[in-house]
């Protein structure tokens, strides 16, 4: 059995803002909107994005709390990190390396959902060279 990511749910306290952070500022694509079920679906490479508004916000987000961590690659992360802080969004930190495999930069969205964009070094569905 080959098992791929198709669609990953996300819930956020607000709509508008998950609209504003994800839309305006991240540049995905809208691909449905439905008021009655407090839904956007957004489109990241061939990974649906839905996003349930309803629920209540992450206060104080910390690694003992529960909540959605995205991971999206781009090609070049300087430009990426360059781009994005042009549209105020805010990173913890400034580009961070994890040697041999990835760089990233990370911020949450207004609900304290983990996003991170990082450029991969090598293909992250390989296994590690050995040495």
């Amino acid at each position: 059995m080959n098992l791929t990511i198709q669609q990953i749910e996300i819930p956020v306290s607000s709509i508008e803002h998950a609209k504003d952070f994800y839309v305006n500022k991240l540049g995905l694509q809208i691909i449905e909107e439905n008021e009655a079920i407090q839904l956007l679906a957004l489109v990241a490479g061939n990974v649906r994005l839905s996003i349930f508004g309803g629920f209540k916000a992450v206060i104080n987000r910390d690694l003992q709390h529960v909540g959605t961590h995205i991971v999206l690659s781009t090609d070049d992360i300087e430009k990426a990190f360059s781009a994005l802080k042009g549209n105020s969004i805010i990173f913890d930190k400034g580009i961070v390396e994890v040697p041999g495999f990835l760089k990233y930069i990370s911020t949450n969205d207004p609900d304290g959902n983990v996003i991170e964009i990082a450029e991969y070094l090598r293909d992250p569905l390989k296994p590690k060279p050995v040495k």
